[in-house]
């Protein structure tokens, strides 16, 4: 555009176009349309498709421009205009309810300080912020991240940050360097929220979780076949180690392959869980206990526990062979369950049988549908001996029996077997279940807690164990809320940074629900997400009686569930203020 100067008129450069793919016959249209979109005016022929998209994009890049270089100013009291109400039009509408409240945790938990004193720069802060942010607003691969940051949010006025030109490729990179300094950050990220919500630190939950990838995980060694806790048994899987306090905040994680034996993960976790919880001096504090399940409740691991200076609770990984039935303490009674104990000491450590009327029932279903299922499965093959096209192929009917038994081994395991053979062929096929009781006992709602806090009584370590429920509720909302699954990556590096980011996005997640707890409000994420979603920045447009375009970058009002969430967190009703030029 020409402008004055007190030198004469000057040629201003609006806007750089970059390459245009179009002929140089087209330029002038394409930039008349470009002028009259920008200032709001009618054209009397529509040009063609290519151009019309073309003008768009390059309006609304214009528009972005002149805001990012207007100043925030509180507007006066009143500004009038004579407007044409014709001409009102509205767009580039981003989200911004959900932006504020997560950049409120980002800020409270102090990513900016921890990443600069870990050398990196603004910018790349600002990405970080994108990275986790994304992850906790619209969960998905770095690509859908940045897709979101340039079409959807208005994250990046928030952060003051273009994002318009943003790549992939510097979104992986910066998960890699995120990555490469796990622990420090997880570190300074549990020390700041313990100081910032006064955490307790006395309760220690450690448990895995696994996810799956896509494709054949041949270009990494972290993806492996294993046992998949969702059925995904056509895919790799990736383990995830957590370590939560009793508050549900994160102190440490980590990132095994997906066939990781499960008591070996957790001596590895005990290097980072000397660094986050020490031992207290003083003998009359108390000494922070570790909250195990059976699968990593080894001898060798309770052992290390100890060795570090801390106590443990835990499921034990075997049963004693009576079962008390005189004794029982009943420690907890609701219309859904009955919680009834037993407390035996030996060897140093306390041994309570829990025994759950809900757990029970639930376990009695489970036993009649899979007996059921495999006793049809040792019928079909009885019956097939006695029909004269029937299978009696001796290695055929243990082949299938096998079989058999792998598809049903929590029960099969109580069954005996008599197969006999004549001539290479099974005569007779009988089975029965020799103890009775064994099976009864298994499946009865009955387990064994053991643990070394014998300063405990039988209700305090009961509850201890429950609290396991908050990893499993943590896993769930990493899985469900912020996209732990699936992964895409295929190098073992990103597979490792997807976990990490999803992990950073739970720290937010933890600080703004626990802020929310605090004032009484307890809402899913999923819900809180959606409705935080509705409070926009658009922008406003229209044209005064001078023909001068008027562009207003305005908040939308907040609802009140927006001032509900603001007020316990102490945001402002509009987290930005309105921008103005004329154009």
């Amino acid at each position: 555009e020409s402008v004055r100067t007190p030198r004469g008129p000057r040629q201003r450069i609006l806007l750089n176009l970059g390459t245009l793919e179009i002929p140089p016959g087209e330029w002038k249209e394409l930039a008349n349309r470009i002028e009259a979109l920008y200032l709001g005016q009618a054209t009397l022929a529509p040009p063609a498709p290519h151009l019309e998209a073309l003008a768009r994009h390059y309006a609304g890049l214009l528009r972005q421009q002149e805001f990012s270089r207007t100043a925030w100013e509180a507007p006066p009291a009143a500004q009038w205009e004579t407007v044409d109400l014709a001409s009102l039009a509205t767009g580039e509408c981003r989200t911004l309810g959900g932006e504020a409240v997560a950049l409120k945790a980002w800020e409270e938990l102090g990513f900016p300080k921890i990443l600069a004193d870990l050398n990196f720069s603004p910018p790349q802060v600002q990405l970080a912020a994108l990275l986790v942010i994304g992850r906790l607003l619209h969960p998905g691969s770095e690509r859908q991240t940045a897709v979101w940051a340039k079409d959807i949010s208005a994250l990046g006025e928030l952060l003051g940050a273009d994002f318009r030109y943003l790549s992939n490729n510097v979104l992986y990179r910066l998960a890699d360097r995120l990555t490469a300094r796990r622990a420090e950050m997880e570190t300074r990220l549990a020390q700041q929220a313990k100081a910032l919500f006064s955490l307790g630190e006395k309760i220690i939950l450690y448990d895995l979780t696994n996810t799956y990838l896509t494709g054949r995980g041949h270009e990494n060694s972290l993806g492996q076949r294993g046992h998949s806790k969702e059925k995904r048994t056509d895919c790799p899987l990736l383990t995830l180690a957590l370590v939560l306090d009793e508050d549900g905040f994160p102190k440490a994680s980590r990132v095994f392959p997906g066939n990781v034996s499960e008591p070996a993960t957790l001596l590895g976790m005990l290097a980072a869980l000397r660094q986050q919880v020490q031992p207290p001096p003083d003998r009359r504090q108390i000494t922070p206990t570790v909250v195990l399940d059976a699968g990593i409740a080894s001898a060798a691991n309770l052992a290390a526990i100890q060795e570090a200076g801390l106590h443990y609770v835990a499921v034990s990984r075997s049963r004693p062979r009576e079962i008390p039935q005189e004794g029982l303490v009943v420690i907890k009674e609701s219309a859904a369950a009955t919680i009834q104990v037993k407390r035996l000491d030996q060897d140093g450590e306390v041994l309570l049988y829990c025994q759950s009327s809900a757990r029970g029932r639930k376990e009695t279903a489970m036993r009649t549908r899979m007996q059921q299922r495999f006793e049809e499965g040792l019928q079909k093959l009885a019956a097939g001996l006695e029909k004269p096209r029937g299978c009696k192929d001796y290695e055929k009917i243990t082949l299938r029996l096998g079989r058999l038994r792998e598809r049903y081994p929590s029960i099969a395991r109580f069954y005996d077997l008599e197969v006999q053979p004549q001539d290479g062929q099974v005569r007779r096929l009988a089975w029965r279940i020799p103890d009775p009781e064994q099976i009864q006992a298994r499946f009865s709602g009955s387990y064994y807690l053991r643990s070394s806090r014998r300063d405990l009584g039988d209700q305090e370590l009961w509850s201890l164990y429950m609290m396991l429920n908050q990893v499993e509720e943590a896993f769930r909302a990493l899985k469900s809320e912020l996209g732990l699954r699936p992964v895409f990556h295929r190098l073992d590096r990103r597979l490792e940074g997807h976990l990490f980011i999803t992990v950073l996005a739970y720290h937010l997640l933890a600080a703004i629900q626990r802020r929310l707890k605090q004032h009484g409000l307890s809402h899913r994420w999923q819900t809180l997400r959606t409705r935080l979603a509705t409070q926009m920045r658009v922008t406003v447009s229209l044209t005064n009686d001078r023909g001068e375009r008027i562009y207003l970058r305005q908040t939308t009002d907040p609802e009140p569930f927006h001032l509900e969430v603001y007020r316990a967190l102490a945001l402002p009703p509009k987290p930005l203020k309105t921008k103005r030029f004329q154009a």
